[in-house]
């Protein structure tokens, strides 16, 4: 979490929204009154963020489910599944990436019988459950793969014949900029990547679209 606080610090602090784009933690559910102690530090950078006047999202990855009314009231940070917002007249499509992957565990919990499970059984408990089952949650090292690069970006274009100019995903942990063509306009997609492995992150700003930066 030492890189991510530093990120933060370092990037976030100069912009004026900050996506985050899922599996910012091992495993987070949301219960009334209670945030994880150990992601405290973390939570709280991204609180003063929000403090400061901008605007923080949290889209769910596979490792979120259901961040919950306190974890949002608390925090100030809004969460979703995905958005669909407007950035300079541009409509653009930002979610983790997870839910079109049918071989996704988390996709398969993410139920409200497995959350009412989850409620009932309590923080301590659920995340011990949890972190027994992690490993088949999500790989930490997912090698290269073009077929699952290449799925991403079929996605992509089907989310931009819906209509979206951008689209931004992860969940791949393959960073990725392509511009796909589109009606008569130029559409692009972006993958974040893996920030741990490789550092990667989107950033946009005025003058220069959407671009893949690295950190550290």
């Amino acid at each position: 979490m030492r890189l991510v606080k530093g990120f933060i610090n370092d990037v976030c602090e100069n912009a004026d929204k900050i996506f985050v784009l899922g599996d910012l933690f091992e495993f987070y559910h949301g219960y009334e009154g209670y945030i994880y102690p150990w992601y405290a530090d973390i939570i709280g950078s991204l609180k003063r963020l929000v403090e400061k006047g901008k605007e923080v999202y949290l889209l769910e990855g596979n490792h979120e489910f259901e961040m919950g009314e306190f974890f949002e009231n608390h925090t100030g940070i809004a969460c979703a599944k995905e958005l669909a917002v407007d950035i300079e007249g541009r409509r653009t499509y930002i979610a983790h990436g997870h839910r079109f992957d049918r071989f996704c565990l988390g996709n398969i919990l993410k139920s409200p019988f497995i959350y009412a499970v989850m409620d009932r059984f309590g923080p301590a408990l659920t995340w011990k459950i949890a972190m027994a089952m992690r490993i088949f949650l999500s790989r930490k090292q997912k090698p290269y793969n073009a077929k699952v690069k290449e799925a991403f970006r079929r996605y992509a274009r089907q989310k931009q014949d819906e209509g979206f100019d951008a689209v931004v995903l992860a969940h791949s942990h393959m960073p990725d900029h392509a511009f796909l063509a589109g009606g008569d306009r130029e559409k692009v997609y972006v993958n974040t990547g893996d920030f741990i492995e490789h550092g990667s992150y989107v950033e946009y700003a005025t003058g220069e679209g959407f671009q893949l930066r690295h950190y550290g």
